[in-house]
């Protein structure tokens, strides 16, 4: 299947959506992972990564943190290029594309409801996101509430050619609520994708994993139980290393508990059902605001994906690269914004998707023999 004409026409759509810089409402949220400091509107902030790569091995807790300038936006850019050619995956390398749940019209009218609510609170906290924006997408009730019983919503992106297997991508973006940028972008890429004829994936976007954490008053990082969600997957290490690393890495910094237990959180574990019942070849998973590329799992790394290059951090007791990419065997490419307050220009959004799409399709042999030998191994 050839279509020479899919991203360049995505590129004109995305240039038309009139890209706003400034991506909140109010302060720009704590986003350093030790030292706690707003980042003005505006302004590059300087943030912290760690500089020693992790081992995967449950008795070794996350590395040091130091100080470094971010990548600046668009100072590693490259220009958007057409893709035109098909991706060879196997057709043994998806599931056929999932049905629709049935739901009776008081039901459907109140998850509408929900989904309007949820909209409406989206619109009226980020800059760059409206609330048209967010209802414009038509996003679809996930069956799932965070804490304080906010909907957990999805949109998926199902190829025309119903007759054909596809290979699955999931996105997701707002595990952490302070993190804006990682949940606009999200809405960027989905206008991409409807202003698109047809794609060669079944995408599926969550946008907003953690509303609770962006939308009850000041934006945090943890859920609405103070966990943070990006450390409470039940990972094979968890049990011996997550509490035991939050308090001796980051001296029980509240930011990054990890929960009383694995799995504990209602967010956490619809999450975990995602990824179960949408089963996909390649999760992607959107963070800020130490502008790299990480990447965890299987199968080879992309080197930069747009601005962003290949920083490998290593796992964390409870992590999503941890649980996906060494525990479930599912490559996890998480790319880090270089801001968390401020959204990338158009140009740099452009070149992440462009780029996505390209690893994808210039990696379906490795990426295909790598969702079959899973799928073996979960099956026996």
């Amino acid at each position: 299947m050839v279509r020479k004409v899919v991203l360049s026409l995505s590129l004109i759509a995305l240039a038309s959506c009139g890209i706003v810089l400034q991506d909140m409402r109010q302060p720009t949220p704590e986003s350093a992972p030790v030292t706690e400091r707003s980042e003005p509107v505006g302004v590059q902030a300087t943030v912290q990564i760690p500089v020693q790569t992790l081992v995967q091995s449950p008795a070794q807790a996350p590395a040091p943190e130091t100080e470094i300038e971010p990548a600046r936006s668009g100072a590693n850019a490259v220009a958007p290029v057409s893709v035109s050619e098909s991706p060879t995956f196997a057709a043994a390398s998806a599931a056929p594309v999932l049905p629709a749940q049935s739901v009776s019209a008081e039901q459907h009218a109140e998850q509408q409801s929900w989904i309007d609510s949820l909209c409406t609170e989206i619109g009226n906290k980020l800059g760059s996101v409206s609330i048209n924006d967010c209802l414009s997408q038509q996003l679809q009730f996930a069956n799932g509430h965070s804490v304080n019983q906010r909907a957990l919503v999805k949109k998926d992106f199902i190829p025309t050619d119903v007759g054909t297997e596809f290979p699955r991508i999931l996105v997701i973006g707002g595990i952490h609520g302070d993190e804006y940028s990682s949940i606009s972008i999200m809405f960027k890429w989905m206008q991409l994708l409807t202003a698109q004829a047809d794609s060669d994936f079944y995408w599926r976007f969550l946008p907003l994993m953690n509303p609770d954490g962006l939308l009850d008053g000041t934006a945090v990082r943890q859920n609405a139980n103070g966990v943070d969600l990006n450390r409470n997957f039940p990972t094979a290490d968890w049990q011996d290393s997550a509490l035991s690393a939050w308090k001796n890495s980051t001296g029980s910094n509240p930011r990054r508990f990890p929960g009383h237990g694995p799995a504990t959180e209602p967010e956490t574990q619809w999450l975990m059902r995602q990824i179960e019942e949408f089963n996909p070849m390649v999760i992607i998973s959107v963070h800020a605001p130490h502008g790299l590329l990480d990447f965890d799992g299987p199968s080879e790394a992309p080197q930069k994906i747009g601005q962003l290059h290949l920083y490998r951090l290593g796992v964390y007791p409870g992590s999503l690269g941890n649980y996906g990419g060494v525990d479930l065997g599912m490559p996890v490419i998480t790319l880090e914004l270089p801001s968390a307050g401020i959204m990338p220009g158009s140009k740099d959004i452009q070149n992440m998707w462009t780029d996505l799409n390209k690893w994808l399709i210039n990696n379906s042999s490795s990426l295909t023999a790598v969702d079959l030998e899973r799928k073996k191994l979960v099956n026996r």
